[in-house]
């Protein structure tokens, strides 16, 4: 047998120059911060959560990890000591419940906190996985030294037998425990309370937050900024400034009156936890739902913002907002700024650095986030997402276009949401010109604040035309005497048909959809905005894909919609006159049918009832004027859920709640995900582009270093290089190198890359220099099935 390590003597982690990290002082640190993050007074729960944060890495006492953590058995993770702490904690915590009489009050919290521990380092799994349950190495650690340390700090222990023989023993006993706890949480037939389970769920995801953030702040203690008087005094200030310097605008003095109508509207009623502000387009909901959060935490006592949206072009685009107008810098975390494969292990071992802490935990007074990253919040995957919960107590939750979330999960992420927000004192306010419902999913209405479009201020109308296919739909455009127009197609594919159809001699044409790479696109929308700025001899005509409607601030004098479902109808015509720079501005909806035969609307809009639906409705009549369409998303949104509640999807909950967690943890915000592949494309920018080149990116490049994709792309297959940046330096190259990503459909990855490419590299670069046009983009590989990228 090797000598044993000293309890006295292990580490939790190596040292850095004069920093040392002994095991029991990360041990104690963690029982004694574990009760402040969780805010318990009950006296046992307490205990139990300070001897779960003892017991969580007690186990890296075993030789064979203090050799690794040394560095002296070469690579390697070393063994495992997460599932052998769960099994320690599991008896010991036991024996604790029995002393105190507590056992059958407390055994379902004994058998989470356990579950807890076993996966403090990955994926959130099901209560019954005994991956932790086995004979352990219990003769590799100091068990003497470990007896001694946990009854010095847990006196109750004091006649428990902690030896290795025992908790060998131990075994014996285990799997009649945990039945019990299962039988327990087994609804069976009775009666329940979808919200009343999801308030206990969300409680056992505060335990784990509190166990992560004791176990990983401990290392690196890198607090987080609230708002204070004295910046929301600064913050009220700038958005009045803001917006009385934008008089210019022909809808400014509306603007001005819709934020203090929404803003009265809440004064009246300033004590509810959802609210919905319903605002037509263009009248600036995002600088009103500032003002209302800022209001919030002045007079209610918050001390955060954090806003959610649901495409990163939202988010980058609201996030320059919070900087023109308050100036404060708000943290982005989005699929650009998430952790890569090596960054995700060292969270794994709790080792990341304090900015990546920083951002993965939203330490920050003021947060932009994605839709796909606050579900991680709401219902965590791993560990390591609950920690963006650790902050959260006493936010104000801004929901950008909650109508673009899955229908099928919406009413499961309100319960949840709804749960988490009496957890954490949340305020929650959703922003949308097409509210969807919420009456199967929260407990009560959301308080409304709302204001119509102004009479007499109609900016356009809404006119039905008969079919069309790509010919005449190109026709039909090109007949009009309008200046600047945009057509909306349901696919690429049928996007670039009536794209190739248009003169391009005659016209300003351009043509965005979702497969360009995000540098590519982001240079086509900056020429489109300040084309659309400008008087020229030739008209502009823009080509799109339904990536324009949501997130693009852009106006046109007319937009032909091939016809999708009616909420995208209304998306669209937020497009339309935005600022009223025109007499009147018009949206076409037309039904589109490629070839004159193919509906191709039914590739991305496949509910059957939902496009019967929108017909339904806005064929009562041949034309719709702005201020009527209020009535009509929310007729829409009535008779939608009417048909069809989605309550099918509150299954997971109860799930969940009898030990299926991943029930719930497999939630998609845009419903299930298909398999896809990244493929870096070396896209090089035209010299006359290179002036439309956000600032933002012109920074990266300044930053890193390098201006050419095929050098990005060297780079990033020199590991060792990218390893040794340092850590901010290294997310400012990945937030660049991501700009020239797609992420493809299998088969469609296949046919341009190729089976060889994705063997050798995770992400390999296109060698098909003919497949991605300089203009156009990846449009000359359609691959049949795959309608249903936009």
């Amino acid at each position: 047998m090797p000598d044993l390590i000293s309890f006295e003597q292990c580490i939790a982690r190596p040292d850095e120059r004069d920093n040392k990290y002994p095991l029991i002082r990360h041990l104690i640190n963690a029982k004694d911060s574990i009760g402040q993050w969780l805010e318990i007074d009950d006296q046992i729960i307490r205990c139990l959560a300070g001897l779960s944060a003892i017991c969580h890495d007690v186990c890296k006492a075993h030789i064979d990890w203090q050799k690794y953590i040394r560095h002296k058995t070469g690579s390697g993770r070393g063994p495992s000591h997460a599932p052998p702490g769960a099994y320690f904690f599991s008896y010991a915590a036991y024996k604790y419940l029995l002393i105190k009489g507590a056992w059958e009050k407390h055994k379902v919290l004994w058998l989470l906190m356990t579950r807890d521990i076993a996966d403090h380092h990955g994926q959130l799994k099901r209560l019954n996985d005994d991956n932790w349950i086995k004979g352990w190495d219990w003769d590799l650690m100091d068990m003497v030294g470990i007896e001694e340390f946990i009854k010095d700090h847990f006196p109750e222990l004091q006649a428990v037998d902690l030896s290795g023989t025992a908790l060998d023993k131990w075994m014996d006993e285990l799997d009649d425990l945990i039945e019990q706890v299962l039988d327990e949480l087994d609804i069976g037939y009775d009666e329940y309370s979808h919200l009343k389970l999801m308030r206990s769920l969300q409680y056992w995801r505060h335990l784990t937050t509190g166990l992560v953030a004791a176990d990983r702040f401990d290392v690196k203690n890198i607090g987080t900024s609230w708002l204070d008087r004295k910046e929301l005094i600064s913050i009220e200030r700038c958005l009045e400034e803001f917006s009385k310097s934008n008089t210019k605008h022909a809808l400014s003095s509306v603007r001005i009156n819709a934020q203090k109508d929404v803003l009265g509207q809440l004064v009246e009623n300033p004590d509810n936890l959802f609210y919905t502000l319903e605002m037509p387009t263009g009248y600036g909901k995002t600088i009103s739902s500032l003002k209302l959060a800022s209001w919030l935490c002045f007079n209610k006592g918050y001390r955060k913002i954090i806003y959610v949206a649901p495409y990163l072009s939202i988010l980058e685009q609201t996030a320059k907002v919070i900087w023109d107008t308050i100036k404060m810098e708000a943290l982005e975390h989005h699929s650009l700024a998430v952790l890569d494969d090596e960054e995700r292990e060292e969270s794994e071992k709790g080792r990341l650095q304090s900015d990546q802490l920083t951002m993965e935990a939203w330490a920050h007074s003021i947060v932009c986030t994605s839709f796909q990253q606050f579900s991680k919040a709401v219902f965590p995957k791993t560990a390591q997402n609950a920690l963006r919960r650790a902050y959260l107590r006493d936010s104000i939750v801004i929901i950008d276009e909650p109508q673009i979330f899955d229908p099928t999960g919406w009413n499961v992420l309100l319960c949840g949401l709804e749960a988490m927000a009496e957890q954490y004192n949340l305020r929650v306010i959703f922003l949308s010109a097409t509210m969807p419902t919420f009456e199967f999913g929260l407990s009560k209405a959301p308080a409304r604040l709302s204001v119509k479009a102004k009479s007499g201020v109609e900016r356009y109308r809404i006119v039905n035309c008969e079919r069309m296919d790509e010919n005449e739909i190109a026709q039909f455009i090109t007949n009009k005497d309008k200046s600047r127009q945009a057509v909306i197609l349901n696919t690429i594919e049928d996007a670039f048909r009536v794209y190739e159809r248009l003169d391009k001699e005659k016209y300003d044409v351009y043509l965005l959809h979702g497969l360009m790479v995000p540098i590519h696109k982001k240079i086509e929308i900056r020429k489109i905005q300040e084309r659309l700025k400008k008087e020229c001899k030739k008209p502009l005509l823009v080509v799109s894909t339904q990536i324009l409607e949501a997130g693009v601030d852009v106006s046109f004098e007319c937009v032909t919609r091939a016809l999708p479902i009616l909420p995208s109808v209304v998306q669209a015509a937020g497009r339309v006159n935005r600022h009223f720079e025109y007499d009147e501005g018009i949206l076409y909806t037309v039904p589109f049918y490629r070839e004159g035969d193919k509906d191709t609307r039914k590739s991305v809009y496949r509910n059957e009832n939902i496009r019967e639906l929108t017909d339904k409705l806005l064929y009562q009549k041949e034309e719709w004027l702005e201020s009527e369409t209020l009535f009509l998303i929310r007729q829409y949104y009535k008779e939608m859920f009417m048909q069809n509640t989605y309550e099918a999807g509150k299954k997971a909950i109860r799930e969940a709640y009898e030990g299926n967690w991943p029930a719930l943890s497999r939630y998609q915000p845009f419903g299930p995900d298909y398999l896809k592949l990244p493929l870096f494309i070396p896209w090089k920018m035209p010299q006359d582009d290179v002036k439309w080149l956000p600032e933002r990116l012109v920074k990266l490049q300044k930053t890193v270093g390098i201006y050419e994709p095929e050098e990005i792309y060297e780079l990033y297959n020199n590991r060792t290089h990218i390893n040794n940046l340092p850590l901010e330096k290294k997310k400012q190259f990945m937030v660049l190198f991501n700009h020239y990503v797609l992420n493809l459909p299998v088969d469609l990855a296949l046919k341009v890359a190729g089976k060889d490419d994705y063997l050798q590299n995770k992400v390999p670069i296109l060698h098909m220099k003919s497949a991605y046009h300089q203009t156009t983009g990846l449009t000359r590989h359609f691959t049949k099935g795959f309608d249903w990228i936009i």
